[in-house]
């Protein structure tokens, strides 16, 4: 077997691979249809791309488990999660956390954010 699987596959693209829910080409198997994710304004727009990434780098990940030595496929996952991290920021600094925890000042004021309907 080939130690590198990446000289295989094909990757998709971010948004092509969140959809059908595999980012390399050779694997995906079709099933019945292909979700087309849809936004209604810059908010949804945004946390749609968070996923994206968010789901890239979690399938690079999944390969890396079994090819840890794929130099191209740790350049890639950096990538995903680089973007999704900063999309992350740009998506706090806009329309607070998204996920839970302490923030800069050790508090727990989470829920003293607007809750996702005041935010409308």
């Amino acid at each position: 077997m080939n130690d590198n699987l990446s000289m295989n596959n094909t990757l998709v693209s971010v948004k092509e691979g969140f959809n059908r829910g595999n980012i390399f080409d050779n694997l995906y198997w079709p099933y019945k249809y292909i979700a087309d994710f849809k936004s209604n304004n810059p908010r949804e727009d945004l946390l749609l791309k968070i996923q994206e990434y968010c789901f890239a780098a979690h399938e690079m990940n999944l390969y890396l488990d079994l090819y840890p030595n794929d130099i191209q496929a740790i350049g890639l996952y950096n990538q995903y999660k680089d973007e999704a991290d900063r999309l992350t920021k740009d998506y706090e600094n806009k329309y607070g956390k998204i996920c839970l925890g302490i923030n800069e000042n050790y508090t727990w004021d989470w829920n003293n954010s607007p809750w996702p309907w005041e935010r409308m």
